[in-house]
């Protein structure tokens, strides 16, 4: 179970305990957050450390792992220099969530993606039925690319948060560092759906073109989950942390 960080009633044995317990937290958390100044020693075992600034707030999220298991914290400058942390999750256990995509979104932009295509290719008198196919199976190549990309997030997020390079919100684990895995996913999709529904052979520029219809697509999809503090985002997931 997640443990949320409510304020709580100092009267009874159970907050007295729970309280006791986050203050042992907040200390861990403190004493972590000295492992990167090389001028103090650390007493805690920092394997991991994610963290991203929020300019708007002026808040910085860390997600930490130590020896014991995670924490995510948020800090703040104060007046006088002093420096304002707040324990907001913790737990042994990580657990993520991908961010779900939409696959009609992905679906209506193959198609535009396929029409525009028809467009060119009729003006020059090239082939155009590839790409009427492509429309025709629109959905099905749209659930395929999608499939692709959550089993990429779900390795590439969790990889990147055990070495301490993700991006995080406080909430959403983020990395940019999937341009890569996009276009190969896209090209496996891509000569998936050549192979399995255009029966006849190809030039380079026609399946160049369906490659660049499917890694666009995608990635128009991966954007509307963008925001401020997730710009560059490739791929994203949701994360809990759990006893």
């Amino acid at each position: 179970m997640t443990q949320q960080h409510t304020s709580t009633d100092d009267s009874g044995d159970q907050s007295d305990e729970y309280s006791g317990r986050f203050e042992t937290i907040e200390a861990k958390a403190r004493e972590a957050l000295r492992h990167d100044d090389p001028t103090t020693n650390c007493a805690i075992s920092v394997r991991a450390h994610n963290h991203d600034y929020d300019s708007d707030r002026k808040v910085t999220n860390h997600l930490i792992k130590t020896g014991e298991g995670w924490i995510a914290v948020r800090t703040w400058s104060e007046a006088g220099g002093e420096a304002g942390l707040t324990v907001t999750d913790y737990g042994e256990t990580l657990e993520m969530e991908i961010l779900e995509l939409s696959g009609d979104y992905v679906a209506e932009r193959i198609t535009h993606k396929a029409l525009d295509a028809i467009d060119c290719h009729e003006t020059v008198g090239r082939p155009v039925k590839p790409f009427t196919t492509l429309v025709q199976y629109n959905s099905e190549v749209a659930d395929n690319l999608i499939t692709a990309w959550e089993t990429a997030a779900d390795h590439v997020v969790r990889e990147r948060l055990y070495e301490g390079l993700a991006g995080w919100t406080g909430r959403t684990a983020w990395t940019v560092y999937g341009e890569e895995e996009i276009y190969l996913q896209a090209e496996q999709v891509a000569t998936q759906f050549i192979d399995e529904h255009v029966h006849n052979e190809v030039n380079e520029d026609v399946e160049t073109a369906i490659r660049d219809i499917c890694r666009e697509a995608l990635y128009d999809e991966v954007a509307t989950h963008r925001d401020r503090q997730t710009a560059c985002m490739e791929y994203g997931a949701e994360v809990t942390l759990t006893e």
